[in-house]
C-alpha cells in the first residue's frame, strides 16, 4: 500500500524530485517528504502547490461522505474566504463554521458582535451551519470550545476540515492536536504559499477509529495574494494583533494602502476612516489632486507592496461606494477599512480582485 507524507498528504516516491512526495529513500521511519521537511525546518517556500482542479476533485469527493464538516474561514479576510463554491457544496451538510485568526483582531473587539456579524452573513446567503465559532490556531483561543462542539456534533463520524487556501485549516488541526494530545510540534506542514496541502491527510484521533481529515485549500483567484509574488506576502499577511490606524478625512482627500488600493473621498463633512491591515503595509494620506503624480513617482517605491518587479504585471480597476453610517470596505486577502460618516468613496484596486461593502464587523 502506498504511504503518504503526513505533512502534505502526497504519496511518497523516490523517482522525481520535481513532483509531490519526493524522498531520497523510503524506510519504515520515513513519514515526511523532502518538500515538507524543508518548509518545517528551514521555512523554505514550497515550489509544488495544489491546483484548484485538484482541490475541486477532493471536495466533491468529501461532500459525498457521511462526515462532519468544519468549514474554516479567515476572520481577517472573511469576505474572500467565505467562498460561494464552498457554501454551495456545504449547504446540505452538517457543518460547523469556524472563523480562525481571532488573534489578529484588536483585544478591545466585542467578540459577541463579531459572531453576530458572521451569523448575519450566513443568513444573507441562506447558509445554516450547526454552530458558528471563533478561534485562533496561533494562541489556542477557544480551541476547547471547538473540541466540545465537535464531540457534540460528530456522531461517530470522521471530521473533515475544509475551506479556501491560507485560512489555517492545517494550523487549526495542529493546534487541536497539541491541545488534546502529548504532541508539541506541528504534524501537518503549513506555509504562507496557498496550496501547501496537496492531498487529504487522515489523522486517526477518536476512540471509535474515526479521524480528523485535512484537505487542500481552494485557491481564490480573486484574492490579492494570487496577483503578487511571494516577496510581498509577509508585507500583506499580518502575524500580530492589528493596530488600527484612524484618519479624519475631509473632502478631496485620499488614502493609499501601499500600492494595493487607493480610496478617494468626496464628502461635505469630515469622515472617520480606520484602516485594519498589516503594519507592514505602507499607508499614505494625500490630496486627491496630487494622486496621479504620487502614483507615477512612488508606486513600487514609497507605495509598496507591490514591488517594482510586480507593477508591470498588474492592472487596476475602479469602483465607487456610497457610505451612509458605519460601513466596511473589504479587500480580498489583505484587510478592510471602516468608514463612519456620509461620503462617496472612489476605490482604485488591483484588477480581478474582490472588493466588498458590508456593515461594520466591529460595530
Amino acid at each position: 500500500m502506498s504511504r503518504k507524507c503526513v505533512g502534505c498528504g502526497a504519496i511518497l516516491q523516490t523517482q522525481d524530485e520535481t513532483k509531490p512526495g519526493f524522498v531520497p529513500s523510503i524506510s519504515e521511519e520515513m513519514k515526511i517528504c523532502k518538500r515538507c521537511f524543508r518548509m518545517m525546518h528551514y521555512n523554505e517556500l514550497p515550489k509544488i502547490v495544489a491546483s484548484n482542479k485538484e482541490y475541486e476533485q477532493v471536495i466533491d469527493d468529501v461532500v459525498k461522505k457521511k462526515a462532519l464538516m468544519i468549514f474554516i474561514v479567515d476572520i481577517f479576510s472573511f469576505k474572500s474566504t467565505f467562498h460561494p463554491m464552498m457554501i454551495e457544496r456545504l449547504k446540505n451538510k452538517d457543518v460547523i463554521l469556524v472563523a480562525n485568526k481571532l488573534d489578529l483582531l484588536p483585544k478591545s473587539s466585542n467578540l459577541s458582535k463579531v459572531v453576530e456579524w458572521i451569523s448575519r452573513e450566513c443568513q444573507r446567503v441562506k447558509f445554516n451551519p450547526l454552530a458558528i465559532g471563533i478561534a485562533s490556531a496561533k494562541n489556542g483561543a477557544f480551541m476547547d470550545d471547538l473540541v466540545s462542539t465537535i464531540d457534540l456534533a460528530r456522531k461517530e463520524r470522521d471530521v473533515y476540515f475544509v475551506g479556501v487556501a491560507n485560512v489555517g485549516k492545517s494550523s487549526i488541526i495542529n493546534a487541536l492536536l497539541k491541545r488534546t494530545t502529548s504532541l508539541t510540534t506541528d504534524v501537518i506542514a503549513t506555509s504562507l504559499i496557498p496550496g501547501t496541502t496537496l492531498n487529504s491527510i487522515r489523522i486517526p484521533y477518536f476512540e471509535d477509529n474515526c479521524a480528523l481529515v485535512d484537505t487542500p485549500g481552494l485557491i481564490n483567484e480573486q484574492d490579492t495574494l494570487n496577483k503578487l509574488l511571494p516577496i510581498s506576502y509577509k508585507a500583506i499577511i499580518p502575524n500580530h494583533e492589528l493596530k488600527p490606524v484612524t484618519y479624519q478625512i475631509t473632502d478631496q482627500n485620499s488614502i493609499c494602502l501601499g500600492g494595493l488600493a487607493i480610496l478617494s473621498f468626496t464628502a461635505s463633512k469630515m469622515v472617520s476612516v480606520t484602516v485594519y491591515a498589516s503594519k507592514s503595509l505602507y499607508l499614505h494620506r494625500c490630496k486627491t489632486a496630487n494622486l496621479k503624480e504620487l502614483l507615477h513617482k512612488q508606486l513600487g517605491e514609497l507605495l509598496t507592496p507591490p514591488t517594482k518587479e510586480e507593477i508591470g504585471k498588474l492592472e487596476y480597476a475602479k469602483t465607487t461606494f456610497q457610505i451612509n453610517g458605519k460601513k466596511d470596505i473589504w479587500f480580498a486577502g489583505f484587510g478592510f477599512v471602516q468608514i463612519s460618516g456620509i461620503a462617496k468613496v472612489d476605490v482604485q484596486y488591483i484588477k480581478n480582485t474582490e472588493v466588498y461593502l458590508t456593515n461594520a464587523i466591529l460595530g
